[in-house]
């Protein structure tokens, strides 16, 4: 009993658990953005070409139509909150609350009100 215990205390500690950057590295696909919960994916990624690669080394590399490339630094804040500091300027710079699951990386804008409207679905590549 005492096992068992300890197995379901591990399991539900785990699942408050923030996630990793190592969990981040790699190629990212962006695959949906909504705006209010409002499908906005075809105004944001009209070419169905943007993604973002996570580095182990603490930078990124995105690109795609319509914003172009784009390199900086991300660090973990409190609260499973991505920072990505862009190198275009502090205009650019963001946040954002993130979660994997399977193949599916979802961030939720934080910081804003506008911001806040903004769920970005990514989908893991094997590039």
């Amino acid at each position: 009993m005492t096992q068992l215990t300890t197995f379901t205390l591990l399991f539900i500690v785990s699942l408050f658990t923030p996630q990793n950057d190592s969990t981040l590295y790699g190629k990212w696909i962006m695959y949906k953005v909504l705006e209010g919960g409002e499908d906005v994916t075809s105004t944001h990624n009209p070419e169905a070409d943007r993604f973002i690669i996570f580095k182990p080394n603490g930078t990124f590399e995105s690109g795609g139509t319509p914003y172009g490339k784009n390199t900086g630094k991300f660090t973990f804040q409190e609260n499973n909150t991505l920072y990505l500091d862009s190198d275009a300027g502090s205009e650019d710079d963001s946040y954002w609350t993130w979660e994997i699951s399977g193949s599916e990386m979802t961030w939720t804008g934080v910081g804003s009100p506008r911001a806040e409207q903004f769920t970005i679905i990514h989908r893991r590549t094997a590039e």
